[in-house]
């Protein structure tokens, strides 16, 4: 009986982590979200309208020694559900573009994957096309499109940037 039981809350904590996306190569470094940025000089702005409205909140990204790799992960609350979304892509380094090459959403708390299934599908929407990035001093900003860019960015902008800033060294 307690073999079942030990069993059964393995199954339950493991599948809640079912849909964790893995780098796809070693994690080297993480960085901590810090806010959104307006262009090449990386301005602070405001969060986007967009991103209140859906209760996102971006909390960091890892990437692996090269920085070709990275993911990025999430959180949204969608009828009472807690989300989490992971987003894992390429760097084309020479290029400045980041490719999504898989993402996912799953509930944390134990609710509905099915309230998961709209914000991962807004938040992939923002990852469809290849982003632009801006990197630098240990920064990353990754160029998304929102509505309300001209407004947070000035006049003619159309993306507003996703700003990460490395906070650890994940492995030696």
């Amino acid at each position: 009986m307690k073999n079942i039981i030990f069993g059964i809350t393995l199954l339950l904590s493991l599948s809640g982590n079912a849909q964790e996306l893995g780098l796809g190569a070693q994690e080297r470094w993480l960085s901590q979200h810090g806010g959104f940025t307006c262009g090449q000089d990386r301005t602070p702005t405001q969060t986007p309208t967009e991103f209140k409205n859906q209760a996102i909140m971006f909390s960091y990204m890892t990437t692996d020694y090269t920085l070709d790799h990275g993911k990025l992960v999430a959180s949204f609350h969608n009828k009472g559900t807690e989300c989490r979304y992971n987003l894992v892509g390429l760097a084309d380094n020479a290029n400045w573009i980041f490719t999504k090459t898989d993402s996912s959403a799953y509930s944390v708390n134990g609710g509905n994957e099915v309230n998961c299934e709209a914000g991962k599908a807004y938040l992939d929407s923002l990852f469809a096309q290849p982003n632009t990035y801006i990197y630098g001093r240990g920064a990353i900003s990754l160029q998304v499109k929102v509505e309300d860019a001209a407004t947070l960015c000035g006049e003619g902008a159309t993306h507003v940037g996703i700003y990460f800033k490395k906070s650890a060294r994940t492995k030696i």
